[in-house]
């Protein structure tokens, strides 16, 4: 009986490895930080009033726009409180962050899709906040 449960032991361990080796050498599916780079490369970048205030989006093609804030704000965003084109927005589904000048991270907390190419109306009423972001994405 002792043999055959340090064999069972003995068999389980060594499947246990091979379990844990069996991702080893396989492609993350993480981007790379240059696939990033390119792709904060070619959204358009806007800023925003939190007051009401429309700001024009202009779309060469259809994509998902993106409104961003300090990370110390998003617990008073509401992805709603902005609009596009008069429709409210939804919180955003994406762990999208983007670094601003003084080298802090704007976070994502709103998006919404753009079908069609065009000057679309961007307002946000928005309190508690520093600064608003928006990137516009064709890429997805």
């Amino acid at each position: 009986m002792g043999k055959n449960i340090r064999g069972i032991i003995g068999a389980v361990a060594a499947l246990l490895c091979v379990g844990s080796l069996a991702g080893c050498g396989a492609k993350s599916t993480e981007p790379s930080v240059s696939e990033v780079a390119d792709r904060f490369s070619k959204m358009e970048k806007y800023n925003v009033n939190s007051d009401g205030s429309a700001t024009t989006i202009t779309a060469s093609k259809g994509g998902t726009l993106y409104v961003l804030t300090y990370r110390d704000d998003l617990k008073s965003m509401k992805a709603e409180g902005c609009t596009v084109d008069g429709n409210p927005m939804k919180a955003s589904t994406e762990d999208l962050n983007y670094p601003d000048s003084k080298g802090k991270n704007l976070f994502a907390f709103a998006q919404a899709k753009v079908g069609q190419s065009g000057d679309h109306k961007l307002s946000c009423t928005q309190t508690g906040t520093t600064e608003l972001k928006a990137l516009f994405d064709t890429s997805k």
